[in-house]
């Protein structure tokens, strides 16, 4: 016998499946809002990781091996073959432009006694050089070739691979920095002095100075025991000819790049580089 109220039994009207139908979606969007967003945020943080990763990564090996320039496996008495800056070859740092307003080719020598052929505390042509720059948005390094002559023209050489992915980073600037007026705590340090005779409180057998221009904002690259530099002592006169010169050598980095996947994220590190091998200047 069927139920006398279901006659009165009955469905959704139109008006209510139409209101559980955008009740249903306003959830739906909401729900994929939430995940779209958490997705882009997601992939937001994993790119900058990546940027800050690459970054690290090329600046501790820049930092690593330039602080290993002027190093000389047998130190004897004597002048460092890997710290020469004239007559040729030159050895010693050599920073320079490759084309555009920031020095951004740093050269150097060390004894790589680790190479091939290489014979311990001579310079073994090229293969003794090495050094950093920034070519077409990639950070480079040198890859040394018996075919270099010395670090005065190795920028120009070909002799050079990519240490940075195109594909994943593109760097906007790299800066090599002996010394500049903005930061009187930063530069190269020359420290003359007579070695038999000299007293700290005396300018005529001691006196040092900071690789830093006098003009503001002004930049310095060369090294800090050059008469040419411009706080260079007596107008840029070395004192005493018998005296000693020690050039302590610090190189400031900087280096900027964005990703390539998402050009908005934009980093940038600076590191500070204490060359541990000083350059010796004997009378």
């Amino acid at each position: 016998m069927l139920n006398r109220n279901s006659r009165f039994q009955a469905g959704f009207t139109l008006v209510e499946m139409m209101v559980g139908i955008v009740v249903g979606l306003v959830v739906l969007w909401g729900m994929s809002t939430v995940y779209v967003n958490s997705a882009r945020s997601s992939r937001t943080t994993t790119t900058a990781d990546q940027l800050n990763q690459d970054l690290r990564a090329v600046m501790d090996i820049m930092v690593s091996d330039i602080r290993r320039a002027g190093y000389w496996d047998v130190a004897p008495t004597g002048v460092n073959p890997f710290t020469v800056r004239a007559p040729a070859p030159t050895t010693d740092i050599q920073i320079s432009n490759t084309g555009t307003a920031d020095a951004d080719c740093i050269l150097y020598s060390y004894d790589a006694t680790y190479k091939p052929g290489n014979t311990v505390g001579v310079v073994d042509g090229g293969l003794d050089f090495f050094g950093f720059q920034l070519a077409n948005g990639v950070v480079q390094t040198l890859d040394p070739a018996a075919n270099l002559a010395n670090t005065s023209t190795a920028c120009a050489s070909t002799q050079w691979q990519n240490l940075t992915d195109e594909r994943a980073i593109n760097v906007t600037r790299l800066t090599f920095v002996t010394g500049d007026a903005a930061d009187a705590t930063t530069g190269s340090k020359c420290i003359a002095f007579a070695p038999a005779t000299y007293i700290a409180a005396s300018a005529a057998t001691f006196t040092s100075w900071t690789s830093r221009p006098t003009a503001a904002g002004a930049i310095y690259q060369g090294p800090a025991c050059d008469p040419s530099a411009p706080n260079a002592p007596a107008g840029g006169a070395y004192p005493a000819a018998a005296n000693t010169f020690v050039e302590t050598r610090q190189i400031r980095i900087t280096l900027t790049a964005h990703s390539v996947a998402d050009p908005s994220l934009s980093r940038s590190l600076t590191e500070t580089v204490l060359v541990r091998a000083n350059r010796v200047i004997a009378p």
